[in-house]
């Protein structure tokens, strides 16, 4: 059965030493169980959503509004087979070409720009459409609904893990209940309940794993 805001507050307050509520206020532990949700999201991918969208004659796509990251970006043109592009950065394309930011032709990377739209390079010609797929953000829970449910999309079996998160996210606060070294170890064990490991190594691992070379 999903777990409640409730629920879950109290396992909080509990593994933080504050059955009483004396310590935090009630917005602090809303914050911090809507940080755990996320923080869920954005590393199992659980939200993970697509939209198909249409880049302008500028090769703009506009991202939804309620995302975390954006994971990837692909086109298609008619029923051909789908093509992921390969993600890139303004300072890397500014280095590779002067003239990148009005380039056309096929896309073969994205730059994601000023946080709500992502650039294809070169810019579509003719325009395809391109598919974004994202994380989205959780639908946040308020305390003053202690009923409402944790997003359905989070494992019922994971529910009571995010109190890890919720905790370590309280004890990273300054003020008197302040303890860095128990942050630290809560978001460990939470990493390792949910199977997350450091996303820098991950990174370094695929792509040991798949030889991908971008194109210079």
């Amino acid at each position: 059965m999903a777990m409640t805001y409730a629920t879950l507050k109290d396992l909080v307050q509990y593994l933080v030493g504050d059955p009483q509520a004396s310590t935090y206020s009630e917005q602090m532990y809303q914050d911090a169980i809507n940080f755990a949700c996320k923080d869920y999201a954005r590393k199992t991918g659980a939200t993970y959503l697509e939209a198909n969208v249409t880049p302008d004659a500028n090769g703009f796509c506009t991202v939804p509004t309620a995302y975390i990251r954006v994971q990837r970006v692909s086109f298609k043109v008619g029923n051909t087979t789908i093509t992921e592009m390969v993600p890139s950065t303004f300072s890397f394309e500014s280095m590779k070409s002067n003239v990148w930011q009005s380039a056309t032709g096929v896309p073969k990377r994205w730059v994601l720009w000023d946080g709500s739209k992502v650039k294809l390079t070169p810019i579509p010609s003719p325009i395809y459409q391109a598919t974004i797929g994202y994380i989205e953000h959780p639908a946040d829970i308020l305390y003053t609904a202690p009923t409402t449910t944790i997003d359905a999309r989070i494992p019922e079996a994971h529910h009571e893990y995010l109190k890890y998160a919720a905790g370590a996210w309280l004890f990273q606060l300054d003020g008197d209940g302040q303890n860095m070294q128990a942050a630290e170890a809560h978001m460990q064990k939470f990493n390792s309940l949910i199977g997350y490991s450091d996303p820098i190594l991950e990174n370094k691992l695929q792509q040991s794993r798949t030889q991908a070379v971008r194109e210079v």
